[in-house]
C-alpha cells in the first residue's frame, strides 16, 4: 500500500488553521463540539482538494 502522506500533512494543516479561525473569532464556544467541527470539515475539504487536483492518476 503506497502511503500518501501529503494528504495527511494537508488534512493536518486545514485542521489547524480551521481550528485556530474558530479560537480567535470565537465561532464556536463549545470546544468539544468546535473539534468536531474541525475534524470533519478539514477531512471534507482535504478530501475534495485531493479528488479534484491531486486525484487525476
Amino acid at each position: 500500500m503506497i502511503a500518501h502522506w501529503y494528504v495527511y500533512v494537508t488534512i493536518g494543516l486545514i485542521a489547524v488553521l480551521l481550528s485556530w479561525i474558530c479560537d480567535k473569532f470565537q465561532i464556536i464556544k463549545s470546544k468539544p463540539l468546535c473539534n468536531f467541527v474541525v475534524i470533519l470539515a478539514a477531512a471534507i475539504i482535504a478530501w475534495v482538494i485531493f479528488d479534484l487536483l491531486l486525484g487525476i492518476e
